[in-house]
């Protein structure tokens, strides 16, 4: 079976929960792999009456130049220092398990880039645990991005309604100022070559898509170019930067190869009201959406969908999923009712990410 990399997120939220209750189903489906040293899962399940399932497969991960995997162990660069000996506080924002809930990625993501797994599966961190902790991301994504040095996309659903987000976790009065043609072009082309979906539509920035420029209209009118260039692009033979630059520079030549383009758009022609865009009716019509930022896109979504609902960041060398939702300190080590669903949703969208990584022509 496919091997699975989980990074254990942050051990003072639900995180260890979500992995003891889960795996045996797991391990029907995959072989995971827990980044995760056992004085600190024996300490955890100690703290939740829980026994250490007996094919539960451990790596303990390890500071080093050069990445090496031998029998239970991991050595790998991993950018921070950390304790893998320190006293689990359930439900505190504490600098420790943000150190190591990074520590825990970071080797995690190393594995899976050294081919020892087919897919990470992260599990949720605290933004402020990583910031005490002296790590300056603001999430996974980011550190992917830069880890990488591509620039991931997070999409977040399931397969009823995908959400595609432009930009993540910013201010919202940041927002605009990041809308423009050259980036939304690149965004959008990379969007479907990552996820190859067929029909997409973007939700428009301001209240009624401006309403014909009576509320703002600025971000629609460089969306709507945007959209219809990255169209014009994503059916020409010769796809390269420079044709890019050039479509987006010369309206002349953009107007030449939308002529002679042949073929279905991509991307829906009219940007979609956002307050209407989560109807069923309008979800039978199209459901892969982009949103500018985070809320707009997101407060629907998890309104209709959160305990089926992952994180995917696609246009990465790697596969990355997550469930989507965060920590839940209010009921971690309490023995309350925890859903798993997202969880395991998250691990069979890695899987089958990976066997549509090996397939290209399907989709996602």
């Amino acid at each position: 079976m496919a091997k699975i990399a989980v990074s254990v997120g942050d051990l003072n939220g639900i995180s260890l929960e979500l992995i003891l209750k889960s795996h045996k189903k797991l391990s029907k489906i995959c072989t995971p792999y827990y980044f995760i040293h056992k004085n600190l899962l024996l300490k955890a399940c100690k703290l939740l009456d829980k026994k250490l399932p007996k094919d539960f497969h451990i790596v303990e991960f390890y500071g080093s130049k050069d990445c090496v995997f031998k029998g239970n162990k991991f050595y790998s660069k991993l950018d921070v220092s950390y304790e893998s000996d320190y006293e689990i506080r359930p439900s505190q924002i504490d600098k420790k398990s943000g150190a190591y809930s990074f520590a825990s990625f970071k080797a995690a993501c190393n594995f899976v880039s050294m081919n020892y797994a087919k897919a990470l599966v992260t599990l949720s961190i605290h933004k402020k645990a990583w910031q005490e902790a002296g790590i300056l991301y603001k999430g996974h994504t980011e550190a992917l991005r830069d880890f990488f040095k591509q620039e991931a996309i997070m999409v977040l659903g399931n397969k009823k309604l995908f959400v595609a987000l432009f930009t993540e976790h910013i201010a919202l009065r940041d927002v605009s100022k990041h809308i423009t043609v050259e980036k939304l072009c690149n965004f959008f082309i990379n969007l479907y070559k990552s996820s190859n979906f067929k029909k997409i539509g973007v939700l428009a920035f301001n209240p009624h898509a401006s309403d014909f420029k009576t509320i703002g209209g600025e971000e629609e009118e460089i969306m709507l170019r945007a959209i219809r260039i990255s169209n014009v692009y994503l059916k020409q033979k010769e796809q390269s930067k420079q044709v890019l630059e050039k479509l987006i520079a010369d309206e002349n030549f953009l107007r030449h190869c939308e002529a002679s383009s042949s073929g279905k758009n991509i991307y829906l022609e009219d940007l979609l009201v956002a307050d209407t865009a989560f109807r069923a009716d309008a979800l039978k019509r199209c459901n892969r959406l982009v949103s500018m930022y985070h809320d707009l896109a997101l407060a629907p979504l998890k309104a209709l969908y959160f305990d089926e609902s992952v994180n995917i960041s696609l246009n990465l060398p790697i596969i990355r999923t997550s469930p989507d939702h965060g920590t839940a300190f209010d009921k971690a080590y309490k023995n309350a009712k925890i859903s798993n669903k997202s969880y395991i949703e998250a691990v069979k969208t890695a899987l089958k990410l990976a066997k549509i990584k090996s397939h290209q022509n399907k989709k996602l």
